[in-house]
């Protein structure tokens, strides 16, 4: 009876068949400790990929960090500029000269009169006019050079 469960044995296991059974068994593991390197070795990978972009994107905020201060800084000193204007503004009213400051007067121009008087000062192509070009070539004017000369230019 030995004799035939060897001969069972043999017929439905051939010799290499164990040796196969064994390498299907190590070539699994070894298929899945190759699966897991290649995992992490993408992870590292991105891991580096996300660290040099974090890195640049620290230095960038660095940059822009450094200009918004610069910003604040030139913020702080333009409102204090203003204020200065406001409260020099407001001590025109108390001025005892107020009626004749020319001060006074170049602030009660409107935007539009701003606009109307840069655009006399400069030509179609931005230059700015001679003296005689504006104010129509010194004629019709009631000032003398005090030398007799009635066009009212100096000599």
């Amino acid at each position: 009876m030995a004799d035939t469960i060897m001969q069972i044995l043999m017929w439905a296991i051939p010799s290499g068949g164990i040796g196969a059974a064994i390498s299907w068994f190590c070539s699994k593991k070894i298929r899945n400790a190759k699966m897991a390197k290649e995992i992490h070795d993408i992870y590292k990978t991105m891991y580096d990929d996300v660290s040099v972009l974090v890195i640049k994107l620290q230095k960038e905020n660095e940059k822009l960090n450094t200009k918004v201060d610069e910003l604040s800084k030139e913020n702080e000193r333009t409102r204090r500029s203003l204020n200065r204007l406001c409260r020099a503004i407001e001590a025109i009213q108390l001025c005892s000269h107020r009626s004749s400051c020319p001060v006074r007067s170049e602030l009660s121009l409107t935007e539009d009169d701003d606009k109307r008087r840069e655009g006399a000062k400069r030509t179609s192509n931005g230059q700015h006019r001679n003296r005689d070009q504006m104010d129509g070539g010194g004629k019709d004017t009631d000032v003398d050079s005090g030398d007799g000369d009635p066009d009212g230019k100096p000599p």
